[in-house]
């Protein structure tokens, strides 16, 4: 017995806070590859005045580094009518929105993408507002006020073309508010707004260095 424990190996001494720390993120960094960012919540309404109808098409765009996981990344919503005579009314759709991504870089935090249109006399629609906002960056709940507006004919005599046909000027692109290439050019006259509540869930962000603060309380418009 006692040649045994004369050749017993010492066990070393435990590590150092520091390097304890350092070895925790390089095991959670190996076990997390990615980070997850899930959203819920509905675009509620629009308030556009002069409209008396309408819908609301919605998509979300991302960078390269962000690959979609679940959910639709686009969707169209009913049709909405104002009550006759009541021009303070808002334009009501509480149209629901789910998704999820992953990523491992923030840059192209997905954007989403609001395109309203009114039906007119002759069945025709007519883009009444796009906007864009970015998701939350933060876990929690809130309510983003997204400023609405339309593209503006190039001359008088297109925009004379434009009211003779009831086709206004319309993006060619309908991601194009998303997009920083010609928005220096382009012409708008604003429209409205929309109101959009968000509900963001995040996961494993503080793995890569991204720090995982609560969103304010959501405020209603």
């Amino acid at each position: 017995r006692g040649f045994a424990s004369a050749f017993c190996v010492a066990r070393p001494p435990p590590p150092a806070t520091h390097a304890r720390a350092v070895w925790s993120d390089a095991m959670a960094k190996e076990q997390a590859s990615f980070f997850t960012v899930i959203v819920t919540g509905q675009v509620e309404f629009a308030d556009i005045p002069g409209c008396d109808n309408a819908y609301c098409k919605y998509a979300v765009v991302h960078g390269d580094d962000w690959t979609h996981l679940d959910g639709p990344e686009d969707g169209i919503s009913q049709i909405t009518r104002k009550t006759s005579g009541d021009c303070d009314q808002k334009l009501v759709w509480n149209f629901p929105v789910e998704v999820t991504y992953k990523s491992t870089n923030a840059f192209g935090w997905p954007q989403l993408i609001l395109s309203v249109y009114s039906i007119d006399a002759l069945g025709r629609d007519v883009i009444r507002g796009y906007g864009c906002v970015h998701l939350p960056i933060a876990a929690g709940s809130s309510v983003r006020k997204v400023p609405l507006y339309k593209p503006l004919s190039a001359s008088l005599m297109q925009q004379f073309m434009a009211w003779v046909s009831g086709r206004p000027a319309e993006f060619s692109n309908p991601k194009f508010p998303a997009m920083g290439e010609g928005r220096e050019v382009t012409r708008v006259q604003s429209t409205g707004y929309a109101s959009v509540q968000l509900n963001v869930v995040t996961k494993d962000m503080a793995v890569f260095g991204y720090s995982e603060a609560k969103a304010a309380p959501a405020v209603a418009a």
